[in-house]
């Protein structure tokens, strides 16, 4: 049977490292992404990693009990944006120390949901539920170390399938023929917010590196649903599942 959890993930420092960065300074993502997210659920369940992956060209085992999972993520904050601070530290490599500059986001915290099959991940739910993990997760640096409260089984949980003048609390993930402009039913005494993202949704099996998706994170209200996919009601307003 499918049942819709949430919780929040917190941590005093945060850091999703971008691949597209040189060797020298590194940038991080604003939103922890879904990736990362099955990562941190196979943490909690003592699944391997990459560190236990003994045959390169297969993926992860976290990655292949969790790859179908559904999820949703709104950044606890009130614009999206979480305060970052560049850090200088040494990095030695075969006797050679270079400078190196490092984005770090300051206290990240994210409300999570998760569309779950309560017989096949019962364990994983009373896990979360009881706070208990194998290994330590944690917010994208093993130093990093991250918790998670306020657990919730929702009682409400359907498809929107139409639905007018509502908010999203979660990111979205953004349709191709979205338009800012033509999205929103404004009142002249709101003040909207838009942040666009673009971060990683899932694995490319061939090239072993991520697949990218845009996504939103709005406080807009929507005239309708339409050209807006997997929107779900839950007992704390509307997600977008993905």
């Amino acid at each position: 049977m499918k049942q819709l959890i949430s919780f929040t993930i917190k941590a005093e420092f945060g850091m999703f490292k971008k691949p597209d960065i040189n060797d020298k300074i590194f940038v991080s993502y604003n939103i922890i992404h879904k990736p990362y997210i099955l990562g941190i659920m196979g943490a909690i369940m003592g699944y391997g990693g990459y560190a236990q992956n003994i045959d390169t060209s297969k993926m992860p085992q976290y990655y292949d009990k969790f790859k179908d999972m559904q999820i949703a993520i709104s950044p606890i904050n009130e614009s999206g944006i979480f305060k970052k601070e560049f850090i200088i530290f040494n990095n030695t490599t075969n006797g050679t120390t270079s400078n190196i500059t490092e984005q770090t986001l300051i206290k990240p915290s994210y409300r999570i949901y998760l569309e779950l099959d309560s017989k096949k991940e019962g364990e994983l739910i009373l896990r979360l539920k009881n706070r208990e993990a194998v290994y330590l997760p944690y917010m994208g640096k093993n130093e990093f170390s991250l918790w998670w409260e306020d657990f919730k089984t929702h009682e409400k949980f359907e498809k929107v399938d139409l639905k007018e003048k509502f908010q999203v609390k979660t990111i979205i993930k953004k349709p191709k023929k979205f338009v800012v402009k033509n999205s929103g039913y404004k009142e002249r005494t709101t003040n909207y917010f838009y942040l666009f993202e673009r971060l990683p949704i899932d694995f490319d099996m061939e090239l072993k590196q991520y697949k990218y998706h845009d996504f939103l994170y709005t406080n807009a209200v929507f005239k309708n649903s339409n050209g807006l996919e997997n929107l779900y009601e839950c007992d704390e307003g509307v997600i977008c599942l993905f």
